[in-house]
């Protein structure tokens, strides 16, 4: 009579097909086999905490999460020389991921990203808010209420002077700053659909999604969703600055108001305050100025909020001219013939305590 195979012999071929040989060098599309299969038997995404009797009820066999979270935290030669991990490794760092790739990171709802046509839709559906009727909604700033799928883009300092600077507007006017700021977007069907992936805030109402999300298109050429309610962002792709800078130059040329703006002369600002400079450290003046921020109430001089760097030397001062420091009050007492704010101004003339 023919032998029966062993359960585990018999999985061992059908994990070889899909993954490859266990013993082969492994690259990323590896451990993302391992967490595809895990997830086709468990219907959900393999975290650190993964036992290994649930990898092997997927017939995973000698793998738990901690050993792939640790294999991809400290990856082999041949997964760090995979292009695809280095890139990964990259983006979870610019994230502000400090442990870079992880089991965590593997996640399609982190891994998923918006194609470049759907990247060169969104900004082909840039616009500037403005109140095009006298009974448009708006907000309490005046600006105008999201439509329905519209997003807010708020785009990098140096793209946005870049693009002032190609419409011949002068970047260096804060009024033209600032009515160049509030730009928006509307939203396709692939963003709705990596915000129903990636799940921050819930799935994407498209009346209501600007409650929600913001886009935010940084200089470094990198598109991230921000969620409005939660902490957090998700990366969404990447995008020629240049390119980006050219559309939003055409936006602000055919603008009526960024043109008033420029025919117009800015208004004159007041001239700034010039600040008296700080005293040298250790200095009289420090201490006489310390000294001053003394508060007299009756017979008792409090100290002030900000802690004070000649406190040894004003509290010497003070005790000598017959004040008592109560360290738990934070102040000094003196008797009923003392005049503690007469004190104080004779320490300040230079006079003895």
């Amino acid at each position: 009579m023919k032998r029966k195979a062993h359960p585990a012999q018999a999985s061992a071929t059908q994990l070889q097909l899909p993954l490859g040989p266990q013993e082969a060098a492994h690259d990323l599309s590896y451990y993302i086999g391992l967490g595809k299969v895990f997830a086709t038997y468990h219907k959900r995404w393999p975290t650190a905490e993964a036992t290994r009797d649930e990898f092997r009820a997927a017939r995973v066999h000698d793998y738990d999460g901690q050993r792939i979270d640790r294999e991809l935290r400290f990856p082999a030669p041949p997964l760090e020389a995979d292009p695809a991990y280095r890139a990964l490794r990259e983006r979870c760092l610019a994230d502000g991921l400090g442990d870079g790739v992880t089991l965590a990171t593997l996640d399609p709802r982190y891994r998923t990203v918006l194609s470049d046509h759907a990247i060169a839709a969104l900004f082909a559906s840039l616009v500037l808010p403005r109140p095009d009727s006298p009974g448009a909604v708006r907000y309490a700033t005046g600006v105008p209420a999201h439509g329905p799928g519209e997003l807010s883009l708020h785009v990098g300092d140096a793209i946005r002077t870049q693009a002032l600077g190609l419409a011949d507007l002068d970047p260096g006017d804060v009024r033209i700053f600032a009515a160049g700021f509030p730009v928006r977007v509307q939203a396709e069907a692939e963003l709705t659909d990596l915000i129903d992936r990636v799940g921050i805030c819930g799935p994407a109402v498209v009346d209501h999604l600007a409650d929600d999300y913001l886009l935010q298109a940084g200089d470094d050429g990198r598109l991230f969703l921000m969620c409005r309610v939660h902490a957090g962002r998700r990366y969404a792709g990447s995008f020629d600055s240049e390119r980006l800078a050219r559309r939003l130059a055409a936006v602000y040329g055919a603008d009526p108001v960024l043109a008033g703006l420029r025919a117009s002369a800015p208004p004159e600002l007041p001239p700034v305050p010039s600040l008296p400079a700080a005293p040298a450290p250790d200095s009289n003046e420090e201490l006489r100025e310390q000294l001053a921020a003394l508060e007299p109430d009756g017979h008792v001089l409090n100290l002030p909020i900000q802690d004070l760097s000649r406190l040894a030397d004003i509290r010497r001062l003070l005790e000598q001219a017959g004040g008592v420091f109560d360290t738990q009050r934070q102040r000094f007492d003196f008797d009923d013939a003392t005049d503690p704010a007469l004190v104080v101004e004779r320490l300040l003339s230079g006079g003895a305590p």
